[in-house]
């Protein structure tokens, strides 16, 4: 009894080696060439709203910028994302920016419903600036039952300005794509 076990022990071992063996080698991942590519896309960090016990950052709500580059003529927007932690079951309206004492009502662009609830929004280029400029950040996220504001303090703004200047030298050093049809 011990000699079949033992046997088909040793059986399964040179099995699963010789799978090893002949996969390593097989040509399953081929290279294709991409497709045409229109746009380049950068994405800062997150900055999360709310703290756990006053102290540790939360996980949602966060804000982030995206920029994309049209690749033809060059232009570029910009976006900031609102990410929804807890599944809303609300119809998500918009995200308003208070800068100073004014406030934007930012053009809703997309709603992605993945893991969460992502609402993305349009930034006119005269924003920029005044984001960087302004201590003073309130991001106001409404949907068809509430309205939530959220004042950031001098280091979340610190930070969003920072991850919104990085963002611009990114999208803004990269050099064009060629794009080569064939």
């Amino acid at each position: 009894m011990e000699r079949i076990f033992s046997f088909t022990r040793i059986s399964s071992i040179f099995l699963l080696f010789l799978v090893l063996v002949s996969c390593s080698g097989s040509k399953a991942f081929v290279v294709t060439p991409e497709p045409t590519l229109e746009q380049q896309t950068a994405i800062s960090k997150d900055i999360c709203m709310q703290k756990y016990l006053w102290l540790f950052p939360g996980k949602r709500p966060c804000v982030y910028f995206k920029a994309e580059r049209d690749n033809g003529t060059g232009a570029v927007t910009y976006f900031l994302l609102y990410e929804i932690g807890t599944f809303d079951v609300d119809i998500p309206i918009g995200v308003s920016l208070k800068l100073g004492d004014t406030w934007y009502n930012l053009k809703k662009t997309n709603t992605d419903y993945s893991d969460t609830i992502i609402v993305t929004s349009a930034l006119t280029p005269d924003m920029l600036p005044k984001i960087g400029e302004n201590q003073n950040i309130t991001i106001s996220y409404t949907n068809r039952r509430e309205t939530i504001n959220f004042q950031l303090n001098a280091d979340q703004t610190t930070k969003l300005q920072t991850n919104l200047s990085k963002l611009i030298r990114v999208i803004e050093s990269e050099p064009k794509l060629n794009i080569n049809k064939r």
